[in-house]
């Protein structure tokens, strides 16, 4: 079976945590705010779906979104997809968007 797309995830966690990190393959997602992004992609729901439901995901599985900044002071954004909603914020999720990006 031959697939038509490719996304790139990198494996990460923080303290037991799954908190995989997407590199590539995924375009950002339209939004003046990172905000704004992480509500286009809760509302359609098709790479969540794609990559946090089994056979790929299950409950354990939180998967973080690279995009570019939207502060010019920044060097990279992410949007974090959890399981049951994509939070603003999340310290493991972080760390592991941190690490994978160093």
């Amino acid at each position: 079976m031959r697939s038509s797309k490719t996304i790139h995830v990198i494996s990460a966690h923080a303290e037991g945590e799954v908190g995989d990190v997407i590199v590539g393959g995924v375009a950002p997602p339209p939004g003046a705010t990172l905000w704004e992004m992480s509500r286009a992609l809760w509302q359609d729901r098709t790479l969540r779906n794609f990559l946090l439901n089994e056979p790929r995901g299950g409950v354990f599985r939180h998967v973080n979104l690279l995009v570019p900044p939207k502060d010019p002071r920044a060097q990279m954004g992410f949007i974090i997809m959890e399981p049951e909603d994509n939070p603003p914020m999340s310290g493991s999720n972080a760390i592991c968007v941190a690490t994978v990006l160093l």
